[in-house]
């Protein structure tokens, strides 16, 4: 990290602070078929809504900044804060995906607790899949299309309907460490001997899926840094 500078961190934060989609260029969306994503008109503080209608075929909406330049070799932190208007069968992932929302690729899937990375080939981050057999919040990573990490946390950390969560993850510069947060709390952490992550640059996003039942996922910010380049 740069030490001739206060600002050692190159660091990315959205607070959806505008009225329409198109005042935001370096954000990249994609919405479901039939659905769109748009501001919340009079959202407190800025919110970015994901609109997830009922069909059951994990029809992808999804939100990043606007390119793949999140890069190997270094740190790299995300956040995302959100409020969801249910909780009865929902899917959703926060974190590091290779490819930008507009991609409409996907990321994993824990169907009967057995974790898969979907169309992405590498990704990082904090899953939760109604199709799972045990309803929570996953700690996940895929690197070249294998599963790496596939942690499930207890359900007091399972999301509250209407209430704020915040979900984040940490990936080591050399890509063998990996650590996931709830809240600001630091609830798994993986040093490994191998690399979770193949060296890819990445984009920080949400993903949202479709399952069934109809729900929004309204983001407050979005916030990523990574350390500043030194030459």
């Amino acid at each position: 990290m740069a030490i001739d500078t206060g600002f050692g961190k190159a660091r990315k934060f959205e607070d959806f602070l505008v009225t329409a989609l198109a005042d935001l260029p370096e954000i990249d969306t994609q919405s479901v078929t039939g659905g769109g994503n748009a501001i919340v008109a009079g959202g407190e503080d800025g919110r970015l809504r994901i609109d997830i209608a009922a069909t059951d075929d994990d029809d992808v909406g999804a939100i990043t900044f606007g390119a793949v330049q999140w890069t190997a070799g270094s740190d790299l932190f995300m956040e995302a804060r959100f409020f969801l208007s249910s909780i009865a069968d929902n899917k959703y992932f926060v974190g590091f995906g290779d490819t930008i929302a507009s991609s409409d690729e996907t990321s994993f899937s824990a169907t009967t607790d057995t974790v898969t990375i979907d169309t992405m080939s590498d990704a990082f981050g904090l899953l939760f899949d109604n199709d799972a057999t045990t309803k929570v919040l996953w700690c996940c990573a895929g690197k070249t299309d294998s599963v790496t990490v596939n942690k499930a946390l207890a359900s007091k950390y399972n999301p509250v309907v209407d209430t704020a969560i915040t979900l984040g993850c940490l990936l080591s510069a050399d890509r063998k460490t990996a650590e996931f947060y709830v809240n600001g709390e630091s609830v798994y952490r993986i040093d490994s001997a191998t690399t979770l992550v193949a060296a890819v640059d990445l984009v920080p996003g949400v993903w949202a899926y479709e399952q069934g039942t109809a729900f929004n996922l309204d983001i407050d910010y979005i916030y990523a840094w990574k350390p500043r380049a030194t030459a």
